[in-house]
């Protein structure tokens, strides 16, 4: 779900989309097509140079950004609901949650699983199932703690490393049987945990920026999900893209805020040198149509349309399981 983001413009140019796929590139065009006047300022590295210049070492203990200084916010039930199934089509295709969902999608995450894509390579997969097993111990993921332990050990920025899935064989089949097993509670357990880990972080930074709309707090919860608040990831998560981005004027409007913090994430999307975070620019301009429209969006108290996903967010799909796969 988050990423220490590396790579190099020596490997952007290998990158660019003369030599990949042109659906891998569909969101990156016109003022976002890739060259450097965009990409430089992102200073990428690659995952053999930044474990030879030294990863970033835990300090707190834990990995997540110190978050208490930041406003307290409240979100309301449907700002949370809409904003979860807008991130759900993002990460699954699907406007039903992706509870019982587990794949190695080859980001060097390891795999991406669930609710809101917990991965094995950066701690929440971890952090998730140590909470289930502490109620369920006898639950069909907990023989796979040691080994995911081991990952945790690694250093934060070896993503190679880290995104090693090959002591973790059986994994999402174990993974499938809790989420369907409508006793278990692992479900439900997922929603409650990214409520608190990710929704109401998300909120608290959009309110630092002064963000309070529902559809700026959806916008803010999507950015986290994919790019993280741990200061051990410093070159993709949401507190290098505020800084980039820079901060709202006493004048500026929401809309023009949340305009100029999605193309900067769109641009980091298109910069990255890999076939996984080009394509995933997309939702960037879904989410940027949304904020053009804003007057008419800002609530999500209409039909949420996704266009380059084909999915409509209506807030009336069923919340409770995992209809595509728990059949």
């Amino acid at each position: 779900m988050k990423l220490f983001l590396i790579a190099s413009l020596a490997i952007l140019v290998l990158a660019s989309p003369s030599h990949q796929s042109e659906d891998t590139y569909k969101a990156c065009h016109n003022n976002f097509e890739i060259r450097p006047n965009i990409c430089e300022k992102f200073n990428f590295i690659s995952s053999e140079e930044a474990v030879q210049k030294g990863c970033v070492t835990p300090t707190n203990g834990t990995t997540f950004y110190d978050v208490s200084d930041l406003p307290q916010v409240n979100i309301e039930p449907n700002t949370a609901t809409i904003a979860s199934l807008i991130t759900n089509v993002f990460e699954d295709g699907d406007v039903h949650f992706a509870y019982a969902s587990c794949n190695n999608i080859q980001d060097m995450r390891g795999f991406t699983s669930g609710y809101a894509g917990f991965t094995t390579g950066t701690g929440d997969s971890e952090s998730l199932i140590d909470s289930f097993t502490t109620t369920s111990p006898n639950n069909k993921l907990a023989s796979f703690l040691s080994n995911i332990h081991e990952i945790s050990q690694l250093p934060h920025c070896d993503r190679r490393s880290r995104g090693d899935t090959s002591k973790l064989e059986g994994y999402c089949e174990a993974w499938k049987q809790e989420a369907c097993d409508e006793n278990s509670g692992f479900a439900q357990l997922q929603k409650d945990w990214v409520f608190k880990n990710y929704m109401i972080p998300s909120a608290r930074y959009a309110a630092q920026s002064g963000i309070y709309s529902p559809l700026g707090q959806a916008i803010f919860y999507d950015v986290i999900i994919q790019h993280g608040y741990q200061y051990v990831e410093p070159d993709i998560n949401i507190v290098r893209l505020l800084t980039l981005t820079g901060p709202r004027s006493s004048e500026e409007t929401e809309q023009s805020f949340l305009k100029r913090f999605l193309t900067t994430r769109r641009e980091l999307q298109c910069c990255y040198p890999d076939n996984v975070w080009p394509a995933s620019a997309t939702r960037s301009e879904d989410l940027l149509s949304l904020v053009e429209n804003f007057e008419y969006n800002k609530n999500l108290d209409v039909p949420i349309k996704l266009n380059n996903f084909g999915r409509t967010v209506t807030g009336h799909e069923d919340f409770n399981k995992d209809i595509k796969r728990c059949v």
